[in-house]
């Protein structure tokens, strides 16, 4: 995968269906501008925990985020689906509350 195809700053906006202002994309990942671009730059901007942070933010699939910059395979994840092992339990919806930095849908 070449460089441009890595780039969250050209796959989130595709992924979420918008364009995304570069400090969208920062506070996303909970960095500043020069922060993010240190992180970037050393190859520590593209782990699991900063994808699914990501993911959350913007409301897309973990899951997808962590194949499409390969840090788990497609297959991998079949493996795990076909286990059978139990889905975490769905929150009930008495218990979900509004996050106040997010705009309503």
């Amino acid at each position: 995968m070449d460089d441009r195809k890595k780039d969250p700053s050209v796959v989130l906006p595709y992924l979420v269906g918008r364009p995304l202002p570069a400090t969208e994309v920062y506070e996303a990942f909970g960095y500043r501008k020069s922060a993010y671009y240190k992180a970037a730059h050393e190859g520590r901007l593209i782990t699991a925990d900063n994808l699914i942070k990501v993911a959350t933010h913007f409301g897309l699939n973990a899951v997808d985020l962590l194949v499409r910059y390969g840090l788990i395979t497609v297959d991998a994840v079949a493996d795990f689906v076909d286990s059978g092992r139990p889905a975490p339990a769905l929150p009930k919806l008495a218990d979900l509350y509004p996050i106040a930095n997010r705009p309503p849908l």
